[in-house]
């Protein structure tokens, strides 16, 4: 895989695998640690199907959650194309569930008008009722039994782990995998870390007709924050599958930032989106990519059969970051005037 500036010839999927990608962070720096730089977000992107991500939200409906639940809608308006879903990516409550707060704090919070799809949730460290984290027995359970209890919503939770094919499974664009890397003591249960990794070997094994292959989870592998930085467990745990295989994209939150990284020896994108509305975290100047963690926001992915587009999108509706990924693994950083042109050629 390589990242470039500018266009240059394609490289072929095995040459991305193999490829070692270390690129500058002095255009990135100055996100973080210096004035904020930012355009108009993107919406011109036609064709193919259109997803949102975001991370760690799950506030009690505080400023910045709302903010960014307000311009998660007037991003999807704008779109002129309906979205076809939504990835949550943990820590969807903070504190404990009482009666009425899903419907109140995903329902109307996130509300149907403007983002009418189905959210793909994982399950996020703030999710489990432990005494660790916001203790609550049968915290994550009762998000489970509310998706069960309520089909007909757009909280889509099936199970801890599973595997979701967009825009559908006859005809798929992408596959989704849905992982719980919740590994830490009061989370996963020894036997349901065996059998999740059973499934993501036998997933990515059998393979998709789907172009484009994701994984999700809450934790990333990969981070600059100042406190957790790399997760060395996961990346012994999914670091060799994901070398393997080709995964596209890798999506987590956890960390409250938004940063886009590409790791040396790993095929996927790796993009934290834990801004959705809890405290941002301090960060670290980054050689692997894009880190900032000084407002909050979301991720806009713009899937084609031969293009992705993300977009790094803040709660006044400002695209901080963005980039482009074709099938053989080339990476380009991208304004949103060359995202739209760039995806409309490709779609």
């Amino acid at each position: 895989m390589a990242m470039t500036d500018n266009l240059s010839a394609p490289i072929t999927r095995r040459e991305a695998i193999r490829r070692a990608v270390i690129f500058s962070s002095g255009a990135w720096a100055a996100t973080r640690f210096g004035a904020l730089q930012a355009n108009e977000a993107a919406t011109a992107l036609t064709g193919g199907i259109h997803l949102l991500a975001l991370g760690d939200y799950g506030t009690k409906g505080n400023e910045a959650q709302t903010s960014v639940a307000r311009q998660m809608a007037a991003f999807a308006d704008g779109l002129g194309q309906p979205l076809t879903a939504v990835l949550a990516l943990g820590d969807n409550f903070y504190n404990t569930i009482t009666p009425g707060r899903i419907e109140r704090e995903f329902e109307e919070m996130y509300a149907a008008e403007s983002l009418p799809c189905p959210f793909y949730v994982c399950a996020g460290n703030h999710d489990y009722g432990t005494a660790k984290y916001d203790f609550q027995a049968g915290k994550l359970e009762l998000q489970l039994d509310y998706a069960k209890e309520h089909p007909d919503s757009r909280w889509k939770f099936p199970s801890k782990w599973y595997t979701v094919e967009l825009p559908s499974a006859e005809n798929p664009l992408v596959k989704i995998i849905v992982l719980d890397g919740s590994f830490w003591e009061g989370g996963l249960t020894p036997q349901e870390k065996i059998e999740q990794r059973r499934f993501f070997k036998a997933e990515l094994a059998k393979g998709t007709r789907a172009p484009w292959t994701w994984m999700v989870n809450h934790y990333p592998l990969f981070s600059e924050t100042v406190d957790r930085g790399d997760n060395q467990q996961l990346i012994r745990e999914w670091g060799p599958l994901l070398q393997e295989h080709d995964v596209s994209i890798a999506f987590a939150g956890h960390d409250h930032t938004l940063q886009h990284l590409q790791v040396e020896g790993y095929q996927p994108s790796f993009i934290v989106s834990g801004a959705g509305g809890a405290r941002l975290y301090d960060c670290r100047v980054s050689d692997r990519g894009f880190v900032n963690n000084q407002v909050f926001g979301f991720n806009h992915v713009h899937v084609t059969p031969e293009l992705l587009t993300v977009q790094f999108i803040d709660a006044k509706g400002r695209q901080l970051h963005a980039f482009t990924r074709d099938r053989a693994g080339q990476v380009e950083v991208v304004t949103q005037q060359r995202a739209a042109a760039t995806a409309e050629a490709a779609g």
